[in-house]
């Protein structure tokens, strides 16, 4: 039976990482671990976070410990994830955020798919792309369709969505983590997997990705300048920018 690595970023979102951290523990699929690397968060976000591995030997807390003057200079997300993965011990591997969610059968329809097909690397699902207001509630949604068997992940599959078997390391040793690709450190990282093996789609909607008003998304929206070292030319980006705003607009449309 293989066994999935799980690994969760958190950082100061004590109510939404606790629905994150339930829907892994919700997984019909048992064989997993769950290690969340929290980036020196505020005292209400750990005291949830041990609360949940005191109640799972399968979750594994590992504190960054990064000070408030290093804070904004690497992309942090991929630095957390980066700081997992030597601890990693199952087959396969995949990622999630603090603020979104998987669904009930995620791992245990991905896996099928690594047991009965050796060749294939990574896989990939379909995803509810939910927006959320101040109160928490969801007020649009749409799903992200599946592109077919694909090298250009790009803009077409989201970070929560997929998962990867663990000798991908061997090739693409790590997330980059240079501060000027603070908004897209994943769409590199999966160029990166592109660039040896294709994306194949799992034909349910695995997780669920919760776009609300302090997500990194939403931040990168308002062009707000949230790390100190990013670049002059990945502020400006708007051709990204615009993309997505464009995918937003083509997810609602399609459920109208």
């Amino acid at each position: 039976m293989l066994k999935v690595s799980c690994i969760l970023t958190s950082y100061n979102r004590p109510v939404m990482i606790s629905d994150a951290i339930s829907s892994v523990l919700n997984q019909s699929y048992p064989h997993w671990e769950l290690f969340i690397v929290d980036d020196h968060s505020n005292q209400e976000t750990q005291d949830v976070l041990h609360a949940f591995a005191c109640m799972d030997a399968r979750i594994h807390i590992i504190q960054s410990g990064v000070s408030e003057a290093d804070r904004r200079k690497t992309t942090r997300y991929a630095t957390c994830i980066n700081m997992a993965i030597p601890r990693l011990t199952g087959d396969l591997v995949t990622y999630l955020t603090d603020d979104d969610i998987y669904y009930p059968e995620r791992f245990e329809k991905m896996v099928e798919v690594f047991e009965a097909n050796e060749h294939i690397h990574i896989v990939y699902g379909k995803q509810c792309f939910a927006v959320m207001v101040e109160d928490g509630q969801i007020h649009r949604s749409g799903i992200r369709p599946l592109v077919g068997i694909t090298r250009d992940p790009v803009l077409n599959i989201d970070h929560n969505s997929i998962m990867h078997r663990k000798s991908c390391f061997r090739l693409v040793h790590r997330w980059n983590d240079d501060p000027a690709i603070w908004a897209w450190a994943d769409a590199v990282f999966f160029e990166q997997l592109a660039a040896h093996w294709d994306f194949h789609p799992v034909d349910y909607v695995t997780d669920e990705h919760r776009h609300h008003p302090n997500s990194i998304q939403a931040k990168h929206n308002r062009q707000e300048k949230v790390y100190v070292g990013i670049t002059e030319n990945a502020l400006n980006n708007s051709n990204n920018r615009v993309r997505f705003d464009d995918l937003l607009e083509r997810l609602f449309r399609k459920k109208q």
